[in-house]
Parts: C-alpha cells; sequence; structure tokens
C-alpha cells in the first residue's frame, strides 16, 4: 500500500523550516527558505554559556526526540554536544566525547526505526550516533585521526538504509552503515579531510555522488556506493572549504562550487571535474560558499567569505563579482542566505572573526543592521526554533563560550515560505491549483490551461519516475505512481511559479 501525506519540499535545494545538518542541505547550499521577521536589530530570544568555546561548525536544528517542538543540537569545545529546547533554550541532554567538539551535528533516521539520531565527529577521533531523544549513543566509530568534518546522513549507495559519511585527518573519507556504525568503504586522499561532504548525483548518472575537499589540495567526487573516484580537481592551496553542489549557471547540469587556501573560489563541472571558473580573493577562502538566487534577477549567485576580510556576491554563471563587503575581521565560517525580514528578498547573514553578526543586502551587499555578540561570530543556521513558522537566528561564539538564537523583538508568528507571494497572486487571479492525495493516487486540478512537470524523487534527489511532463487544460486529473522498493519519496509538481510536492512512503 501507498500512503501519501502533504509535505511543502523543493528537491534537495534548500531547508524549509529546518536546519538538519551542516549546510542545511545534502548539497551545503546555505540556503533557508522559510521567511523571518527580522527587519532590524534582533533581540537575544535565548543564549546558554557552555564550558568552553562553541566552535561548531554550525548548530542543527530539527524535531529530534519526536515531540513534535524543534530542537537545537551543537558541539563545544568542553567535549559535550547539547540539545536545547528550542522555544527557551532549556536544556535537554548532553553527551560527553573525548575531547573538543568542531563537527556540525546531523539529525535524521540514521538506523531505519522511526526516530531520529544525532550524529557527530569529535577530535578524539570517533565519530558518535546518538538518540535524538536522550542523547544515549547508539554506537561509534574510532578513525584514525580527529573528526572535525561534519557528518552527511543519506541513502548513498542506493541499498535501502541511510549511510553516515564523514571526513578525518587520518587522511580518509568513510561510508559507515547508519544503523551499525560499520565501515562500508573508505577512500584515502593525500591529507587530512576537514571538509564537509556534499552527496548528490552530481554528474546525472541517477546514482548519488560524495565531493568533499582535502588538505592534499584536491576536490574529490567519489561513487556513494563504492568510494571510487570519478573524479579529482587539483587547487593551488588546502582545500578546508565545504563544497556547494547546485546548477549555478542554468545550463541544466549540477557544478560543485568550492574554496582553496590559494585565495581562490573554484566551479566545477559535476560530470567531469574540470573548471567552469574561478574567482581570485586576496586571502585564503576556507569559508564554505552559499548558493541562491541572491539580488533576485532570476539567476544564481554564489556568496562567500574570505582572509581578505571580505565577503563576495559572484555571479553563478561565470563568477564575476556582483558585489562585495568588507567586514571587521577574516571571514573564515560559511555565509548563510535567506529571506529573514518577510521582504521577498534575500539577506546575507555574515560570521566573522569580529564581535558582531552581519546582515547584508543580497541586491547590493550593502549592510542593514549588526548585532554585537562576542568575539568570532561562527557559522549562522536560520531555523524555526520556537515553532512559530518565522525563522530565527542561531550561531556560536569563541570568547564568552556562548550559544546564542536571535529572534525579531515583536516574536512574529507565520511569516510563510519564499515563493508564497507568487502562489497567493495566482490564487487572486483565479488561477490557483489543487494537488494532493487521494488514497494511492496523485490528484491534480487545474483551473486553465497550464504547463506541468511531475517527478517522483527519492531522499537523495534521484528522479524515479516522471509522471507527466507537457500541456494539461483546465480540468481534474488523476495519476497513479510507479514506485519500486520501499522507502520515503517525494513527489514534485512544477508549473510556472508554483512548485508543490507530496511526500509518499511506500510501505
Amino acid at each position: 500500500m501507498i500512503n501519501l501525506l502533504v509535505l511543502f519540499f523543493v528537491q534537495q535545494t534548500f531547508a524549509d523550516g529546518t536546519w538538519p545538518m551542516y549546510g542545511a542541505t545534502f548539497e551545503n547550499t546555505h540556503f533557508q527558505s522559510m521567511k523571518g521577521a527580522i527587519s532590524s536589530t534582533p533581540d537575544v530570544k535565548w543564549s546558554y554559556v557552555t564550558g568552553n568555546f562553541v566552535e561548531s561548525n554550525g548548530p542543527t536544528v530539527a524535531d529530534v526526540d519526536g515531540d513534535g517542538s524543534a530542537e537545537v543540537v551543537v558541539g563545544s569545545c568542553d567535549d559535550k554536544v547539547y540539545c536545547f529546547t528550542g522555544s527557551t533554550g532549556a536544556p535537554k541532554w548532553s553527551y560527553t566525547t573525548g575531547d573538543v567538539m568542531e563537527s556540525s551535528a546531523a539529525l535524521a533516521d540514521a538506523d531505519g526505526d522511526g526516530s531520529v539520531e544525532v550524529v557527530v565527529g569529535s577530535s578524539d577521533y570517533k565519530v558518535y550516533c546518538l538518540t535524538g531523544s536522550t542523547g544515549v549513543m547508539k554506537w561509534s566509530y574510532a578513525t584514525g585521526g580527529m573528526v572535525g568534518s561534519s557528518p552527511a546522513i543519506a541513502d548513498i549507495d542506493g541499498v535501502m538504509g541511510a549511510e553516515v559519511v564523514v571526513g578525518s585527518s587520518d587522511y580518509k573519507v568513510y561510508c559507515l552503515d547508519g544503523a551499525t556504525g560499520t565501515p562500508k568503504w573508505s577512500y584515502a586522499t593525500g591529507s587530512e579531510v576537514s571538509s564537509s561532504p556534499a552527496t548528490a548525483d552530481v554528474d546525472g548518472d541517477g546514482s548519488v555522488e560524495v565531493v568533499v575537499g582535502s588538505q592534499d589540495n584536491k576536490v574529490y567526487c567519489l561513487a556513494g556506493a563504492t568510494g571510487t573516484p570519478k573524479w579529482s580537481y587539483a587547487t593551488g592551496g588546502l582545500v578546508y572549504s565545504s563544497p556547494a553542489v547546485a546548477n549555478v549557471d542554468g545550463d541544466g547540469d549540477v557544478e560543485v562550487v568550492i574554496g582553496s587556501w590559494d585565495n581562490k573560489v573554484y566551479c566545477l563541472s559535476g560530470t567531469t571535474g574540470t573548471l567552469e571558473w574561478s574567482y581570485t580573493t586576496g586571502g585564503a577562502v576556507c569559508s564554505s560558499p552559499a548558493i541562491g538566487d541572491i539580488d533576485k534577477d532570476g539567476s544564481v549567485e554564489v556568496a562567500v567569505g574570505s582572509w581578505d576580510n571580505k565577503v563576495y556576491c559572484l555571479a553563478g554563471a561565470t563568477g564575476t563579482p556582483k558585489w562585495s563587503y568588507a567586514t571587521p575581521g577574516y571571514v573564515h565560517r560559511s555565509i548563510s542566505i535567506a529571506d529573514i525580514d518577510d521582504d521577498n528578498k534575500i539577506e546575507v547573514l555574515v560570521p566573522n572573526q569580529g564581535t558582531s553578526l552581519i546582515s547584508l543586502n543580497g541586491e547590493d551587499g550593502s549592510i542593514l543592521w549588526t548585532k554585537g555578540l562576542a568575539t568570532d561570530v561562527h557559522d549562522i543556521t536560520i531555523a524555526d526554533v520556537d515553532d512559530d513558522s518565522c525563522v530565527e537566528l542561531v550561531v556560536g561564539t569563541m570568547i564568552g563560550e556562548k550559544l546564542w538564537v536571535l529572534d525579531d523583538p515583536a516574536n512574529t508568528h507565520n511569516c510563510g515560505n519564499m515563493g508564497s507571494v507568487e502562489e497567493k497572486n495566482e490564487k487572486r487571479k483565479g488561477n490557483g491549483i489543487e494537488f494532493k492525495s487521494i488514497e494511492d493516487k496523485i490528484y491534480f486540478y487545474t483551473p486553465g490551461t497550464v504547463e506541468a512537470n511531475i517527478k517522483i524523487y527519492d531522499l537523495c534527489g534521484r528522479e524515479k519516475d516522471i509522471i507527466y511532463n507537457g500541456t494539461l487544460s483546465e480540468g481534474n486529473y488523476t495519476f497513479t505512481p510507479n514506485i519500486k522498493g520501499k522507502g520515503v519519496y517525494f513527489v514534485v509538481l512544477q508549473v510556472p511559479t508554483i512548485r508543490k510536492s507530496l511526500k509518499l512512503i511506500k510501505l
């Protein structure tokens, strides 16, 4: 039997309220689709002092204990992983590892038991899988070095069940069985791997690849099923940056965007690993890029920071700079982007070595506001931590040893998502559509002639079936999905200006 549940979803390109892993998505795009109401300097909703620097690659946010409300999970240099109630900051649990925590946690059902696990790396050389509800260890795996890379949880081999993919300073990238922590494969690079992997079908072959950087100056694309290298690209410096994966030039093929210690940002073909463009900044680029239509011109841009104390917005098609902004300190962490003030424009949130979080206008890089926190503002997570359907900002700092959650002073509710204005306008014009499930079938109604594309994807973004692609005249339509194999899938409808999805669970 097939069960269908309604879910707003855009296929693996941005987060929708939560931020369950490093970079928000499998592709590390650092793009949040839910809007916020932070139109001026935000208030501190809550903060928490840990026992040492909050140096994590970024907090993560999801409902990890199944209570229907969001939690915030973060690592600290006091050797602990913390889980907080998102709305109040009250600690739910903590787990002590054997050394400092710089890895972001990944939050997902790693072992197929129907509940969420927390998977994180530690400088004690281990990867830990903890229960989301209590923080009790389910398994751990000892690598040969420190694990500062942030793990990804995904089905990367096409066999039912999730894997954990992570790098280590022992020069290796590991693929572990999500249920047991048993290694499925490992791949040895030429140096330490602190870059956090992206997992996606980057070459269009229908299977998932793992893309990751190494301090041997290279970017690697590995087959998800076996760890076999598909391609590698040599930069001119160490690659601390984590890759972002998206179609940035509008040609329909996927690109890999990543920074290097040689002061450059690289855009590589996902299919072959060949260089499409590069841009030279004035300093090392260990920041990871954010990808989206940042200036709302209809094309994709790349936002990335540099040790030259600047953040850059580059055209995705060419790498040409659109604007840059000089920060008070070097930008060594990752940019995040979202419409945090509900103006249907993107804001760029900038971490830096200074004491303030910075919000920039995505159109031109002009400053909107700064919020004084503490020295060394780290990766910014944009997520709905208090379940009010508006995003908050979550960030850790070094001095002060704090985790901060920032919100709009009015505590606004129901901000909506990017694209919702277009959808509302369509309905006002009488062009509203319906897309829902009826028993084991998909129902679609259009009040006028439309070009419609309906596809099925699995959780890793792989296309599994094309249900319809063409013109539909006014009327009701019913489709039967053709799915082989148990699992979770998404039925994605695309018509002009509107994208909707249904979550499909085949038992």
